[in-house]
């Protein structure tokens, strides 16, 4: 992309494309927000010369070009980067970066990376600081476009954009070790499942009420104390290390191996109640809360 602010009445950017798609897209683009701003007096014009080039003209005498045209099209350029080359680089960074080949593991990585870029990811404190990389974007475009600079669209991608490179990485990384993790508990939950199939019911229901904890309750609907608990428990069968025992409900309970379980909970969707779904199936019963039994 080659830009040239010339002076005198009008200020003309040029940007030159080595790839006919991206002058293509970035002109539909740039007339259709040319067009909305048109009513409001914003003085711009675009054109396309041949399919690889794009020139922007701007002759509003009354604003200055650094408080409307300048901010236009450094906003442009980002958002279009962000929304043409971010998935493609992601991919990339998955297989260079961190040798990941098989084409499935890598889709479903660069998914968790979107997610944790669109902020859906709460539980990943660490990237909350960088999920405005669109200002990374603006920012480097902004900084760059001064009356009579001319830069090319390729080495500017490749050199200027390094903070929302490392944006990218740092994400990637969170990613691969979130779906690393989450292969781990399906793993976890499939040996457990097979685990509760091949094994003898220890006892022949339980009861489990989900409020702020989980408790157990035997099929009495006697509470089990944390000594019971400890009993039951297989230390092979623990998944949560450094959880202490009120705090651990997966591997108790399949240590227990009951018959059936019933659980109640106002909160179906609880990531601990999905998990006993998941391992249990058929052998699950989940009612809301109010259904179940304290002892007396």
């Amino acid at each position: 992309m080659k830009v040239l602010i010339c002076k005198g009445e009008s200020r003309l950017i040029a940007i030159h494309f080595e790839e006919r798609k991206d002058c293509v897209n970035l002109f539909e683009q740039l007339a259709m927000y040319m067009n909305e701003f048109a009513v409001y007096g914003f003085g711009g014009k675009v054109q396309k010369n041949g399919e690889e080039m794009i020139l922007l003209n701007y002759e509003n005498e009354d604003v200055d070009f650094y408080e409307s045209f300048h901010p236009f099209v450094a906003s442009v350029l980002a958002d279009y980067v962000m929304h043409t080359k971010e998935d493609e680089w992601l991919q990339d960074i998955v297989g260079s970066l961190f040798h990941v080949t098989d084409e499935e593991e890598k889709k479903q990585i660069v998914e968790i990376a979107h997610s944790i870029l669109a902020g859906e990811r709460n539980d990943i404190p660490s990237m909350k600081p960088h999920l405005d990389r669109k200002s990374f974007l603006y920012e480097a475009f902004a900084n760059h476009l001064d009356p009579e600079t001319s830069f090319y669209y390729e080495p500017f991608l490749a050199f200027r954009l390094q903070d929302y490179g490392e944006i990218l990485i740092d994400c990637v990384e969170l990613a691969l070790d979130e779906y690393l993790m989450e292969q781990d508990f399906q793993n976890m939950i499939e040996s457990y499942r097979q685990y509760i199939r091949k094994t003898p019911a220890g006892m022949p229901l339980l009861h489990i009420v989900h409020e702020e904890m989980f408790t157990f309750y035997d099929q009495h609907h006697r509470k089990l104390t944390p000594e019971e608990i400890l009993f039951y428990l297989k230390q092979e069968l623990v998944f949560e290390e450094d959880a202490a025992l009120d705090e651990m409900v997966i591997s108790p309970l399949v240590s227990m191996a009951p018959g059936h379980v019933y659980v109640y909970s106002d909160d179906p969707d609880h990531g601990v109640v999905l998990s006993i779904q998941a391992i249990f199936q058929e052998r699950l019963t989940i009612s809301p809360l109010r259904d179940g039994k304290r002892p007396t």
